[in-house]
C-alpha cells in the first residue's frame, strides 16, 4: 500500500529502487512517529514548546489580525496528534477547535477527547453542525480539519499530486462561508522527539483545488513523514459503477493517467468493451492467450502482455505481479468477462480491484 501510494504520487520523480527504499523508511518514520504520540500525549503543556518548532509562525499571525478566523489544514503526518497541543504557539487570546473522527469505542472516546482537550481545544465531531463551526469561525476563532485522506464517492473531483481522485469539499465551504482566512500545515521531524510546523499558504478563491494544491506542496516538504497506510487513490467502482462514474465526465487537465488491465485471455473475440467503461485518464494494457489474435477494437497503440491460460492461482498471481511492476504507475484495476474465481483471488492476493462484467 505505501509503494504504491509512492508510485503514484512520485510517479515521474524517482525510479521503482528508490520508492522503494523510499517505503521501508516511511515505515520505520511511522513507527517513530506513532510512538511518540503516545508519549507527546502526557507531556506537560510547558515542555510542548520544546517539542516543536515553528518555522513562519508570522503566516498565522497576518491570517488572523482581520479576526476573521483560521481553517488550518494539517496532513496526517509526523506526530500529527501533538497539533491539538500546540496552543501556546498560536496567537494568544483566540479560540482553538479542531475536527475528529469519534471513535466506536464510547470508552475509548471519551479518554481521546478528554487527552485532546488537556489544553484548551475544542473538538468538533461529524455530529455537530455546520452553523456550530461556522459560527466558532466567525468569532474569529482557529480550527484545524485533516482532509489529505480519501473520501469515497461523494468527494469532489479534483487532481491530486497530478491524479484525478476525489476529497473533501467541508474545508472549502467552510472557509468561503465564513469568509474565513486558511493555511496548510507541514509537520517533519526535525530530530527524535522533535518536530518542525512550517505553514503553506492557499490560493484564491479557496476552492477544493487549491487547498488540495496546498497539501500537495505541504506533504512534499517531508514525504517520509507522511501516514502512506491509507489507498489514498483508491477507485470506487463496481460493475455497476463504472470508472467513467467515479472520474466524472471532466478529466480536469492532463495528469497522471490511471492504469487498468483489459484481461482478455479466455474472453470471446467479440466481447467488446462497454464505453462507460473508457475515459481520457485511463490507458488500458491488454492480456492475452499466447496465440490468441488481438481484437479488432484495439488500436494498435495499447500495451499487450501475452500469458499462458492457467488456472494456477499462484502463477496468475506471479503474472499480475510482474505486469504490475512493468511500469512506474501501479495498476488501478482489472476488468474482465465473466472472471473465473481463480484469477479473482489472484487478484485480491495483490490488493488489485477485479471487474467482471
Amino acid at each position: 500500500m505505501v509503494l504504491r501510494n509512492l508510485r503514484i504520487a512520485f510517479y515521474g520523480e524517482y525510479d521503482l529502487p528508490t520508492l522503494q527504499g523510499m517505503a521501508r523508511e516511511s515505515f520505520r518514520r511511522t513507527g517513530a512517529n506513532l510512538f511518540s504520540t503516545a508519549h507527546t500525549a502526557r507531556l506537560a503543556s510547558a515542555r510542548i514548546s520544546a517539542a516543536l518548532t515553528v518555522e513562519n509562525q508570522g503566516l498565522v499571525e497576518e491570517a488572523m489580525r482581520d479576526g476573521k478566523g483560521l481553517v488550518l489544514l494539517p496532513s496526517h503526518m509526523g506526530n500529527w496528534e501533538i497539533l491539538s497541543r500546540m496552543n501556546r504557539l498560536f496567537p494568544q487570546g483566540f479560540s482553538i477547535g479542531a475536527f475528529y473522527r469519534p471513535l466506536n469505542n464510547p470508552l475509548l472516546d471519551a479518554r481521546v477527547v478528554q487527552q485532546r482537550e488537556t489544553d484548551g481545544t475544542r473538538l468538533f465531531s461529524k455530529r455537530d453542525s455546520l452553523h456550530q463551526v461556522n459560527g466558532f469561525l466567525r468569532a474569529g476563532g482557529l480550527i484545524g480539519i485533516l482532509a489529505d485522506q480519501r473520501v469515497g464517492r461523494q468527494g469532489e473531483l479534483v487532481r491530486f499530486f497530478g491524479r484525478l481522485t476525489r476529497a473533501s469539499p467541508l474545508p472549502s465551504l467552510m472557509v468561503r462561508r465564513s469568509r474565513s482566512q486558511v493555511l496548510t500545515i507541514s509537520l517533519k521531524t526535525a530530530a527524535p522527539g522533535k518536530w518542525r510546523v512550517s505553514y503553506h499558504p492557499v490560493k484564491a478563491p479557496f476552492k477544493t483545488q487549491e487547498c488540495m494544491d496546498s497539501l500537495e506542496i505541504a506533504m512534499r516538504a517531508s514525504p517520509l513523514d507522511v501516514f502512506w497506510m491509507q489507498e489514498r487513490w483508491k477507485v470506487y467502482i463496481s460493475p455497476h459503477h463504472t470508472i467513467s462514474d467515479w472520474l466524472g465526465t471532466d478529466s480536469l487537465g492532463t495528469g497522471k493517467p490511471h492504469r487498468a488491465l483489459l484481461w482478455l485471455v479466455g474472453v470471446a473475440d467479440n466481447w467488446e468493451l462497454p464505453p462507460s467503461w473508457t475515459h481520457p485518464d485511463v490507458i488500458y494494457e491488454i492480456v492475452l492467450a499466447p496465440e490468441q489474435a488481438a481484437p479488432a477494437i484495439l488500436s494498435g497503440q495499447e500495451i499487450i502482455h501475452r500469458r499462458s491460460p492457467s488456472m494456477d492461482r499462484d502463477e496468475l498471481q506471479r503474472s499480475i505481479a510482474t505486469i504490475d511492476q512493468s511500469s512506474p504507475l501501479p495498476l488501478d484495476y482489472i476488468l474482465t468477462h465473466a472472471a473465473p474465481q481463480v484469477l479473482a483471488k489472484a487478484a485480491k492476493r495483490e490488493f488489485i480491484p477485479l471487474i467482471s462484467l
